[in-house]
């Protein structure tokens, strides 16, 4: 009779320590599909995409300057920009006709418009600098 006994006790603590176990995991993984819920969400917000950040950055530094540098319908030759020269160009055209000004390609202009490239000192700050000349 005394073997059945400890049989019992042995199997009801081998059945305790199961169940804490499971319990413990159960809290782990509980953690990590909050974080994981967490970092999917953080992934899909557009808030937190670097590259569309930067861009948003670079267009209201361009624009700041456009019309800090720029008078109101003057007439403006586009420089090709070294790096993205689709992009820069079609960007500067939509900025000079939010400002009123003419592009023009050979004829007399007043400003040449272009822009380049700088090192971004913070994340937060512009990677580009518009570059003005005027004519003389």
């Amino acid at each position: 009779m005394t073997s059945t006994k400890r049989r019992g006790s042995a199997m009801i603590a081998r059945v305790v320590v199961a169940l804490v176990g499971v319990g413990c995991l159960l809290l782990a993984v509980q953690g990590a599909v909050q974080a994981t819920g967490q970092g999917v969400v953080l992934m899909g917000d557009r808030k937190h995409d670097l590259p569309a950040f930067h861009h948003q950055v670079d267009m209201e530094a361009l624009w700041q300057q456009f019309v800090e540098q720029v008078p109101p319908g003057s007439r403006i030759s586009l420089v090709e920009p070294r790096r993205n020269r689709e992009l820069w160009h079609q960007r500067l055209n939509e900025l000079a006709a939010l400002r009123g000004c003419v592009v023009v390609q050979g004829a007399p202009w007043d400003y040449s418009v272009g822009v380049a490239s700088v090192v971004r000192k913070r994340p937060t700050s512009p990677g580009v600098r518009l570059v003005v000349r005027k004519a003389d």
